[in-house]
């Protein structure tokens, strides 16, 4: 399974009310975005920087800028859903909604990227079928 097919954006209240491992973010799910990110710069051809966090690190500000930052860039390099959500202004993981969000940016620039390579026709036309000007 690929780093694209683990993100995770379906977070819910039913996770809050259970207390699931969902809704606390970790090294894991840092790393796990912190890899997608990764992985669309290098198939975008986008300048990143990325970090693999340790249990023992810290989230900082500075820290959850540049990983804003770097989603922010892979938006601009590419296309996305019109539901694609927004960059939030300022990552804090306060809310699994943000978390949720964070990741389906991701997603739903890897998936435009897998529709495109996947050789689905989204425009398609005929070479040589109607005249074109005064050629016969």
């Amino acid at each position: 399974m690929s780093v694209m097919d683990s993100l995770i954006f379906d977070r819910s209240s039913t996770d809050l009310m259970n207390d699931t491992d969902r809704c606390y973010i970790s090294c894991t799910d840092l790393n796990r975005v912190e890899q997608a990110c990764e992985y669309l710069a290098g198939i975008l051809g986008v300048a990143i920087k990325t970090k693999v966090w340790k249990m023992e690190d810290w989230r900082t500000g500075t820290e959850m800028e540049r990983i804003r930052q770097n989603i922010a860039k892979l938006k601009e390099a590419y296309f996305v859903r019109e539901s694609t959500p927004a960059i939030p202004v300022e990552i804090t993981y306060t809310s699994i909604y943000q978390a949720n969000n964070i990741e389906k940016i991701l997603k739903d620039i890897g998936d435009m990227y897998d529709s495109m390579v996947s050789g689905i026709p989204r425009l398609s036309f005929g070479l040589g079928k109607q005249v074109l000007g005064n050629r016969r």
